[in-house]
């Protein structure tokens, strides 16, 4: 589906002459598709003797291709589902980045389950004959939620071998932040990370929910990786066309914002467009392409083809009740006589309420489960 960011201009001029008189229509324009400055999702097509790939269905002349600020590429080594980022501030071409959930040693493969492990990581995926153990990857996901886990797993899109020195002893993985303490927090579905010596980006505050990318060594015995950076991912506001292909993984009641990727929360307006769709669909576990201004949703374009292996699993939640802290709370309190509810870094408070006023109070809860944790999105009085 084009995109069309330029309404047709129709111009009336009226002219006389002489005697007589006319009117000079100026014909329809047609529509110009203009591509977003930015774009992060998935290739669908790499023509290296083109020299273009297509990302979320546009085409990108390629200028370079990236993986961080030292380790350079070429257009050879891209191949279908990788996750990128994309660029078009060059008057060269397209600056790709290459933006995989992680990069590290495969040191377990199970063809006959289509499993393996990677950074402690045990995932779903069926590999490449020519990818065996102890073979460096990028691999590029999505979040999947689990009936079992204790934070979002990962629905594997690729899984591409590399032999570039850039990549070989370069340890790396992103996911959700739970189970935090003081030098430890698990990330996605189990993942444990030892961040006692790492260097948090912008020391900023870790708190659950958070998506990171941590970058460090992963032990001998796929136990624990040991973080030497951590960085916050988050999806920055601009005031450029900025489009994101990704999963929703929450939705608020009146449909008026949503997350994506469990990184990053758009807000919906009455000028936000649909396409393949309306904004009926816009429910938990959809796959979407958002192109966003400033944190809002300007147009939002439903896959139609999506085949819900990274939604079956997504549920949400909603309960009212008196809400109970104790002492030693750790992010949580208990709604009612009913559940425990989980306060992370997305977590929204209205009506005065924080996370430090709410122990007494009647309140109304919206939220998802993730595993079998119930983790509060909006939080309200009754």
């Amino acid at each position: 589906m084009k995109k069309i960011t330029l309404a047709t201009l129709i111009g009336l001029v009226l002219t006389g002459c002489g005697g007589g008189g006319g009117d000079d229509s100026t014909a329809p324009q047609p529509p110009v598709e203009t591509k977003p400055q930015a774009v992060q999702g998935t290739i669908n097509a790499v023509n290296v003797p083109a020299n273009t790939i297509e990302v979320n269905g546009y085409s990108y002349d390629v200028a370079s291709v990236a993986y961080g600020t030292d380790t350079q590429f070429s257009i050879k080594d891209l191949q279908e589902n990788m996750m990128v980022a994309v660029s078009t501030s060059s008057k060269a071409g397209a600056l790709v980045q290459l933006e995989p959930t992680m990069v590290g040693k495969v040191t377990h493969i199970d063809r006959v389950n289509s499993t393996f492990v990677i950074n402690g990581a045990t995932l779903t995926f069926s590999l490449d004959q020519n990818i065996e153990v102890n073979d460096w990857v990028m691999v590029s996901s999505l979040p999947q939620a689990t009936a079992t886990a204790t934070g979002l797993g990962y629905k594997v899109l690729s899984v591409v071998k590399f032999e570039h020195e850039g990549i070989a002893n370069h340890y790396e993985i992103e996911g959700q932040i739970s189970n935090l303490t003081d030098i430890q927090f698990k990330l996605g579905a189990g993942i444990n990370v030892d961040y006692s010596n790492a260097v948090i980006e912008d020391n900023a505050p870790l708190l659950s929910g958070q998506w990171v990318e941590v970058k460090g060594q992963m032990n001998r015995d796929d136990k624990i990786f040991s973080a030497s950076e951590v960085d916050i991912e988050t999806y920055d506001a601009s005031d450029n066309d900025n489009e994101i292909e990704g999963v929703v993984t929450w939705v608020s009641n009146d449909k008026s914002q949503f997350e994506l990727n469990a990184r990053g929360r758009f807000m919906v307006t009455g000028a936000t467009r649909f396409e393949d769709g309306s904004k009926l669909n816009l429910n938990i576990g959809v796959m979407v392409e958002v192109i966003a201004v400033n944190g809002i949703a300007r147009e939002i374009e439903f896959e139609n083809d999506f085949d819900g292996e990274t939604g079956n699993q997504w549920r949400e939640f909603e309960d009212k009740g008196l809400a109970t802290v104790s002492d030693n709370n750790n992010g949580m309190f208990i709604l009612g006589d009913k559940r425990q509810i989980h306060i992370d870094a997305y977590t929204e408070f209205d009506d005065g309420l924080t996370k430090d006023n709410i122990n007494g109070q009647h309140i109304e809860v919206e939220g998802v489960i993730i595993g079998s944790r119930y983790v509060a999105r909006e939080i309200e009085r009754d």
